[in-house]
């Protein structure tokens, strides 16, 4: 072999040598920036809109809870008054019962009421923000739940502000068990990219 067939031979070694560095990395860096894409969505978008759901669904479950407790109380009274004796007291009896539970239930009424207001609500709309400013990190299947979103929170805004009767939710089929599937599929986009980046 003559000296020109050994660098030529070096050359293209060394050639498609680069060539494959090259490649690799660009591999390389195309993942990382597929991962550092996903970290972000979890951190703008998944994230938060997954933590205001969990919030409004603790807070949920909470008014549920003790609204039942202050129910099965004022039963529980009312059902140790007429258990006390019979006669014409009775009826007096079961109504002072009720008269000493009812300011405790109607407060109770009232305290979730303003923290629906001034709480969820705006955690809603939050969620609405968060929804409209990061739609370019959410998935496809994602952005078809925008609509759906925006029509629960603006009705229950137009209720509150007394532009629309109570009486309307019902009829327009309005509640908040129509978004469960977006709740759910939330979750599983949040927990697939979280797999997806460890």
């Amino acid at each position: 072999m003559d000296l020109w067939g050994i660098i030529g031979g070096l050359g293209v070694g060394g050639l498609l040598g680069t060539i494959g560095t090259q490649w690799a990395i660009g591999q390389r860096e195309q993942a990382a920036r597929r991962v550092a894409f996903k970290k972000q969505q979890l951190a703008e978008f998944y994230g938060p809109l997954l933590a205001a759901h969990k919030e409004i669904s603790a807070r949920s479950e909470l008014r549920v809870k003790l609204q039942n407790a202050l129910n099965g109380r004022h039963i529980e009274a009312m059902l140790e008054a007429a258990a006390s004796g019979g006669g014409a007291g009775r009826n007096d009896r079961i109504s002072a019962a009720t008269d000493t539970q009812v300011p405790t239930i109607l407060t109770n009424i009232r305290d979730e009421e303003q923290t629906f207001r001034d709480v969820l609500m705006p955690r809603y709309r939050s969620m609405i923000d968060i929804f409209r400013d990061k739609m370019w990190l959410a998935e496809p299947e994602t952005r078809n739940y925008f609509g759906q979103f925006v029509e629960f929170v603006d009705v229950w805004d137009k209720i509150l502000e007394n532009k629309l009767p109570r009486s309307v939710a019902p009829t327009i089929n309005h509640t908040e068990a129509n978004l469960a599937q977006f709740y759910t599929h939330l979750q599983e986009v949040h927990d697939r990219l979280r797999r997806e980046i460890s």
